[in-house]
């Protein structure tokens, strides 16, 4: 499989293609900003999004205020906020290319942060899809919930209709030691980065080496996964959801704050749809 290097803006569109998509997941750090950079933050995090064009959007951190600048400046899409809190997730679909089919919100109850899973039933290139999103619990002392989150995740993918292909991601602050506490990926369920071969350059989503969108008191040298994509293919459809591509994006500096839009990189990830031999 081609690896986000070999990836080009241009070749880049594939909603038009009927037997392909694209999903984009990223946390836009809408509790980082005072209100003037928040406001060009996301701004141009609604410029990537145009620009690579994905069929299904997941993201992170979204608040009442970004809401309904997300809303009015995406208006090709259909946005799905999972609740109304301080910051929650929300999941996009583009209204040409995927059809609405239902929702559900899960909380976390022993989340300290108001924490939930998101779910959202789509078709979309004639497959049908769950699409599950989540801000799993933050910060390494939260490890325990995160696993307990992770269990319940799993849970829920292996509950899904077995006519539908289940793409569950978002910021999930995962290390790969909580996944193998979790018990290690249920049969069935894949990393996307790992589907595509895991290519180097889109390994850390969240690396403060390359993105000073946050300030430390020290030099800070970790790098972290923290994003993730999980892929269960359906049993029954007669289809195959096959990921293409796995790339980062939101790597350009912004010209007035001169920082990041978000201390995250975002993912886009590219699909095919085949039938099953």
């Amino acid at each position: 499989m081609a690896s986000a290097a070999s990836f080009s803006y241009a070749a880049a569109l594939t909603s038009t293609v009927r037997n392909k998509f694209r999903l984009m997941t990223w946390n836009i750090a809408g509790l980082d900003h005072e209100p003037d950079e928040l406001r060009e933050c996301t701004l141009a995090q609604c410029e990537e999004v145009k620009m690579y064009s994905p069929d299904v959007v997941y993201l992170q951190e979204v608040t009442p205020s970004t809401c309904g600048l997300l809303r009015s400046t995406l208006q090709d899409y259909k946005m799905i906020p999972a609740t109304e809190g301080r910051y929650f997730t929300a999941i996009l679909l583009k209204n040409s290319s995927v059809q609405h089919l239902s929702g559900s919100i899960e909380t976390f109850f022993g989340s300290k942060q108001g924490r939930q899973l998101q779910t959202v039933r789509a078709k979309c290139a004639d497959a049908e899809l769950t699409l599950m999103c989540s801000h799993l619990e933050s910060q390494g002392k939260s490890a325990g919930e995160r696993v307990r989150q992770l269990k319940t995740v799993f849970e829920r993918i292996a509950e899904a209709s077995s006519n539908s292909a289940v793409i569950f991601g978002g910021d999930l602050n995962l290390r790969d030691k909580e996944v193998t506490k979790a018990g290690g990926l249920p049969n069935g369920v894949f990393d996307i980065w790992s589907l595509c071969g895991e290519p180097p350059d889109a390994e850390f989503t969240w690396d403060p080496t390359q993105n000073d969108k946050l300030e430390f008191p020290f030099k800070m040298t970790a790098k972290c996964r923290f994003d993730r994509l999980y892929l269960k293919q359906g049993t029954t459809s007669g289809l195959k959801v096959v990921p293409e591509r796995f790339m980062l994006v939101g790597k350009k500096r912004l010209p007035v704050c001169e920082t990041f839009p978000s201390d995250h990189w975002g993912i886009v990830c590219d699909f095919k749809v085949e039938e099953t031999k």
